[in-house]
């Protein structure tokens, strides 16, 4: 399958999709006006879809050349329903084991990709794929490191933390054999609350594994990630990045070299209409995951011993695959 870079074209969508997504927000009066591109050919017709719905994968890695550099860190499914635009954001942990690789999920991408270039993300669509029981079309890879610099070129994101927390354990890049142990981690400290937070910070915020309490469950970094994501979407909507051309150049010139993808070309004009219909507030959310007791949240995974696998991993509930798949249906379909 051919792999497509963030080249021209996908600029030139992007830049579109920030000006029109800009004025839709800011100045609903003219959205009639902006929407006469749908009316004129409201059809969705070249992006592929099941049950009326598109589903795009996006996958974060952390970059760099250190061991795990390719490993997928943040797994996500964008479903969006073609004629309705209601957009669910699924996140799934990256140690559920998948039954075909033998290995975790989050290894799929690099395993595909050590076998021919491009298979990465033809690999990491099958394996959660088999995880939900629902067919991936198109998928995207997002480089942590890039994507740091791209919420710099924006000016930072604003996050509402509902929880603060420490994680004693968040390894420090190129210090992974330093002696004293205590030498190969910083400490992170997060406090509640509104607040504007750097790429590397935000980075730090989403990557955290090892918070004291809830907060180091997969279910709240999560959580986090989605949290992030969304805001780097509404600070990149907003008049201080619209209005102002040299942070979109910027902030185009980082996703260029940070974004990789299967999206042909010809579904561009449809992610357009798409962009024009949906619903800022019609956003919904959903985590695969062990559970909350803090938030009443039944488990659909749990982590058996280790001796089983030789490794930590995260299997269903009474190995019960069904159940996943019911409850990814629900969020998807909502029984229709």
């Amino acid at each position: 399958m051919q792999i497509l870079f963030f080249l021209r074209p996908v600029i030139w969508l992007l830049a579109v999709l920030l000006v029109m997504g800009g004025l839709i927000w800011f100045i609903p009066k003219l959205r009639p006006a902006l929407k006469i591109f749908t009316v004129i050919n409201p059809a969705i017709t070249s992006l592929d879809s099941f049950r009326g719905r598109a589903n795009i994968l996006l996958l974060g890695i952390a970059g760099g050349s250190h061991d795990g550099a390719d490993l997928t860190d943040s797994i996500m499914l964008v479903s969006v329903n073609t004629t309705t635009s209601d957009t669910v954001l699924l996140s799934l942990p990256r140690d559920i084991w998948v039954e075909s690789l033998m290995a975790k999920l989050n290894t799929a991408y690099h395993y595909g990709e050590s076998r021919e270039s491009g298979g990465g993300l033809v690999l990491a669509k099958a394996a959660v794929s088999e995880v939900i029981n629902q067919p991936v079309h198109y998928a995207v890879l997002l480089d942590f490191s890039g994507f740091a610099k791209a919420i710099d070129a924006i000016g930072g994101v604003t996050v509402n933390i509902p929880r603060g927390f420490i994680d004693e354990k968040y390894p420090i890049p190129g210090k992974e054999t330093a002696e004293p142990e205590s030498g190969r981690y910083e400490i992170l400290r997060f406090s509640s609350g509104r607040q504007t937070l750097d790429g590397a910070t935000a980075l730090k915020y989403v990557r955290s594994r090892y918070a004291q309490g809830e907060e180091g469950t997969d279910f709240n970094r999560a959580q986090r990630q989605q949290r992030v994501l969304l805001a780097f979407r509404d600070k990149v909507l907003s008049s201080a990045v619209l209005l102002h051309p040299g942070k979109i150049k910027a902030l185009l010139r980082e996703l260029k070299t940070t974004i990789k993808t299967d999206l042909p070309a010809r579904t561009y004009p449809d992610l357009v209409k798409l962009a024009l219909r949906i619903n800022q507030a019609g956003l919904r959310t959903g985590v695969l995951d062990e559970g909350s007791r803090r938030e009443d949240i039944p488990p659909l995974l749990y982590n058996p011993p280790s001796n089983l696998y030789g490794q930590w991993v995260l299997l269903p509930v009474n190995n019960n695959w069904q159940a996943v798949y019911d409850h990814v249906a629900e969020i998807l379909y909502q029984n229709r």
